[in-house]
């Protein structure tokens, strides 16, 4: 499960190093579901399912300025050591400047809404 995530992280990264316009991607459900939170929070410009091939996803990748948006993409979590926060955690969290995307029971959230939703899960990736 993590492993595709952390490529398709290195793939989004490596597309705006590049200064490409989109980049593709295998289509797995956890992607699809950072890739939400990552639309959402006004990280990518889209994503789409390609059509000629089904398991591949197309990312729009989005600049400001001709400057990437995502200016840092790090992973906290790892298979050898999960990172997990509480709810009383994250609200300690100054994260103003940047999101977290955190998987919690209720899916794959950004740090905004499982403030509202006072939930905690681990925590997938750091966006700035």
């Amino acid at each position: 499960m993590q492993h595709s995530i952390w490529k398709m992280y290195s793939t989004i990264y490596n597309g705006l190093l590049a200064r490409k316009k989109s980049v593709l991607h295998p289509n797995k459900a956890i992607c699809v579901n950072v890739l939400k939170v990552m639309y959402k929070e006004g990280y990518i410009n889209g994503f789409r399912k390609l059509s000629d091939e089904s398991d591949k996803i197309e990312i729009f990748l989005k600049y400001n300025k001709g400057k990437p948006v995502i200016t840092k993409l790090s992973t906290l979590s790892k298979p050898s050591r999960r990172l997990y926060l509480r709810i009383s955690s994250l609200w300690k969290l100054s994260t103003s400047l940047q999101t977290l995307i955190v998987s919690t029971s209720q899916g794959v959230l950004s740090d905004k809404e499982c403030r509202k939703l006072r939930l905690g899960g681990e925590i997938l990736c750091v966006l700035q």
